[in-house]
């Protein structure tokens, strides 16, 4: 809560608490703000402050103890002037002054006749009634003053703390609200996003099987399919990524690299659907920046931001991605000529779960992670990243600072980029370079058949069982050249599996090449299995390419190993 809170004064707070206070003191209390403004009050009018309350009639005593409450005092103040006393306590929440609480007045002495005669001067009035009233008055000890001050300064502070934590409610409350509406928002958005690829993928599939389909509907088809699946497998990498930033488990693998490769590479895998839209990509990437990084995630970066650009440039546009350096650091800057961010929701471009249009009548798709998943991988590179927008329809800029690798000046170092984004492969399945036996290892029938497919037509003799304790028994009647299983099985897991299978000796098995094949795809699945005894970690859905070349790479490495 703060000072400039409109709820802090509410009278509805403040009166009862305050009502019975005088009830119990006998005296008139008033609440006064930051800036001296009365606020609340006058609340149970006595004789005495009646005589005295009028402005033309007021002697100064409230205002004067308010202010020297403003002024920072966390005692109790009293202000006595001609045997009247007022009494007060500051306001103090969270620290900050937010204005005054005063009572009075309160007689402290019986006054002198000299005393009364220069009282009514002050507040112009006749010495008669202001006699009149003071006699019936009863002065009160110091240490009563004082008690009246801290019951006054307790009832402030027990009002101001429970209002707090109201509003602390009231907000907790509201974000919770906003957290379940963009929830169910989010969750509207992944079934859509879902739902659309499997509305394709089906529809296909059902046509494949019942259709006398011509060679090129059929080709349509497969080619539909595939890119459909592909769309699938992109959102459900992005929740992961996001499970992971969400549970801190995102690390940086870093080596010295180049970023121009990196990003060139980024602009190459998206130019084919930069100009199927016809949008112009202009590129210029100074050569000369290296960082300490990982690779595929610099690459993630790049793609991201560029694949956003694309998305909301409309037909004819133009997008620049420019990469420059200084002595300390590296800057990329993806601007577009799209349909440009709102003022108000520029703050939270970089939030999860957020878009501009989350309305079913949006124009563009996807589910809102992807510059969430940009700035956790250029936060975890040590740099920075904003936006900026002159409004809608006037494009959007992103700019990625990163730091520059320390001592880095003419050495360059990279590993393989990865193309982001699988095309459509129609070439045949590569096959083995010499006869292989595989041993496939999954609970899922469906799963267990594409492998045997894929791995028989590569030209290896394929053997597949359902479960760990099968794979083993396998093993002691026909070794094989390689094992590939699933993680997740029934009664044992494939980590158990595997290391039941380290502990043989070697003309037991115990050596047996063994590939991972599983949806568990977060580093610290790929970690896990190594630890177990995998030599290699491939996730679902699975490249047949990418699968069919680790295995022949591990059946190289074992025969140059004999």
């Amino acid at each position: 809560m703060r000072r400039d809170d409109p709820g802090l004064w509410a009278q509805d707070i403040w009166r009862p608490p305050l009502e019975k206070y005088g009830s119990v003191t006998r005296l008139t209390v008033a609440l006064y703000d930051a800036e001296g403004r009365l606020v609340c009050g006058p609340i149970n009018r006595t004789s005495l402050f009646d005589l005295f309350g009028e402005s033309e009639h007021d002697p100064g005593l409230f205002a004067e103890c308010a202010a020297r409450c403003r002024r920072g005092a966390n005692a109790i103040v009293v202000t006595n002037r001609f045997a009247l006393a007022a009494l007060g306590t500051a306001l103090v929440l969270n620290g900050d002054t937010v204005g005054a609480a005063v009572a009075g007045y309160r007689l402290s002495e019986f006054p002198q006749p000299m005393a009364i005669e220069r009282l009514a001067r002050e507040a112009r009035l006749p010495q008669a009634p202001v006699w009149d009233a003071v006699r019936h008055e009863t002065p009160a000890s110091r240490s009563r003053i004082t008690s009246d001050g801290e019951l006054l300064k307790v009832l402030a502070e027990t009002v101001l703390r429970e209002h707090d934590r109201s509003r602390e409610h009231v907000d907790l409350s509201a974000r919770l609200q906003a957290a379940n509406a963009a929830k169910d928002e989010f969750l509207a958005m992944v079934s859509h996003e879902l739902r659309g690829p499997l509305n394709a993928i089906l529809g296909w599939t059902r046509l494949l099987r019942t259709e006398h389909l011509t060679e090129n509907a059929r080709a349509r088809a497969l080619d539909t399919i595939e890119r459909n699946a592909w769309t699938q497998t992109r959102l459900v990498e992005d929740l992961l990524d996001v499970s992971q930033i969400v549970a801190g488990q995102r690390e940086v693998e870093r080596q010295l690299l180049a970023l121009a490769p990196i990003i060139d590479q980024a602009v190459a895998n998206l130019s084919p659907s930069a100009d199927a839209k016809q949008v112009r990509l202009d590129v210029q990437l100074q050569d000369d920046a290296l960082v300490a990084g990982d690779s595929l995630q610099l690459q993630r970066i790049a793609t991201n931001l560029i694949a956003n650009a694309i998305k909301f440039t409309p037909p004819g546009g133009d997008i620049r991605v420019r990469l420059s350096r200084d002595d300390r650091h590296a800057t990329l800057i993806v601007g577009d000529s799209g349909s440009g961010i709102r003022p108000e929701f520029l703050p939270h471009i970089f939030e999860p779960f957020r878009q501009q249009d989350a309305s079913t009548t949006r124009v563009h798709g996807g589910i809102g992670l992807g510059l969430t998943i940009v700035r956790h991988l250029v936060v975890l590179h040590g740099g920075s990243i904003g936006a900026e927008s002159a409004g809608i329809g006037r494009g959007a800029t992103f700019t990625v600072v990163l730091p520059l690798a320390a001592g880095a000046t003419d050495v360059e170092q990279r590993r393989p980029v990865a193309v982001i984004g699988r095309p459509v492969e129609t070439t045949p399945l590569p096959r083995f370079s010499r006869g292989v036996h595989v041993l496939v290892v999954d609970d899922d029938r469906d799963a267990r058949e594409v492998l045997h497919a894929v791995l028989q037509q590569a030209g290896a003799e394929v053997t597949t069982v359902a479960s760990a304790r099968e794979a083993l028994a396998s093993i002691d009647q026909a070794r094989p050249d390689v094992l590939v299983s699933d993680i997740g099985l029934p009664d044992e897991d494939g980590y158990a599996l595997v290391r039941q299978l380290r502990m043989r000796r070697a003309e037991n098995g115990g050596r047996t090449p063994a590939v991972a094949v599983t949806a568990y795809a977060a580093a610290a699945d790929r970690e896990r299995a190594a630890a177990s005894g995998y030599d290699r970690h491939l996730s679902k859905p699975i490249d047949a390419r990418e699968l069919i070349r680790a295995i022949e790479s591990l059946i190289t490495s074992k025969t140059m190993n004999l």
